[in-house]
């Protein structure tokens, strides 16, 4: 199987597992009434970003992955605002910026500097959506909590996010390096690369259900 394929393979199906484990999070959350929810979902972008980053590592993968994510929440949810595929865009594109700067440095040899890249990264993340959303495109719910208050749910659901973050890059990294050798190795043996193109395809096309359940 080419890189090209491969790598396109990969960003299907991690943009799909990110959609679809979100959908379910956002579901079992609303169910049993947890709050704040958004670190939690933090989390989840966080894992399954750091896995395909080391699987796949190149820069732009990030940003591909969530504009999967963030096709799968316009074609899966019954309304649609801005602000929720803003959120799934912008997470790509900090953490693609992020795992790009900590690549070039060296910071993902370490746990700790790995874990601050998701740290940092993170608080970016809420401070950058929270604005852009006040401030930018203008967003009322937003706009009407004031600097104040767009600092204060950033001191709180970011600092929640952060560090979950934290724990989430590294944990995502190593499950990564993990399935890494496994990707290459189903991907290049030539008498089971169709099924291995099929169980990609198949397996992001079972996130797709369970997000249209879901969010049904």
């Amino acid at each position: 199987m080419s890189d090209k394929k491969r790598l396109i393979l990969g960003i299907i199906l991690f943009g799909s597992i990110w959609g679809g484990l979100e959908a379910l999070g956002i579901k079992v959350m609303g169910a049993t009434g947890f709050h704040p929810s958004s670190p939690v979902l933090a989390l989840i972008a966080i894992l399954l970003l750091a896995s395909a980053r080391v699987v796949f590592p190149r820069a732009g993968t990030t940003i591909l992955i969530a504009l999967v994510a963030a096709g799968f929440k316009f074609l899966s949810l019954p309304s649609v605002y801005f602000c929720q595929l803003c959120a799934v865009l912008l997470t790509g594109v900090v953490f693609d910026l992020a795992f790009s700067l900590a690549e070039r440095k060296g910071l993902t040899k370490s746990l700790v500097s790995l874990g601050m890249v998701g740290l940092v990264a993170s608080y970016i993340n809420y401070l950058t959506f929270a604005f852009s959303e006040a401030y930018l495109f203008v967003n009322a719910y937003w706009a009407e909590r004031g600097v104040a208050g767009l600092l204060r749910w950033v001191y709180t659901d970011g600092s929640y996010a952060a560090a979950l973050s934290f724990f989430g890059i590294i944990v995502g990294a190593a499950l990564g390096r993990k399935l890494a050798p496994r990707f290459l190795r189903w991907s290049a043996d030539g008498g089971k690369e169709k099924a291995y193109a099929r169980g990609l395809i198949l397996t992001s096309l079972g996130f797709w259900v369970l997000g249209l359940v879901l969010y049904s």
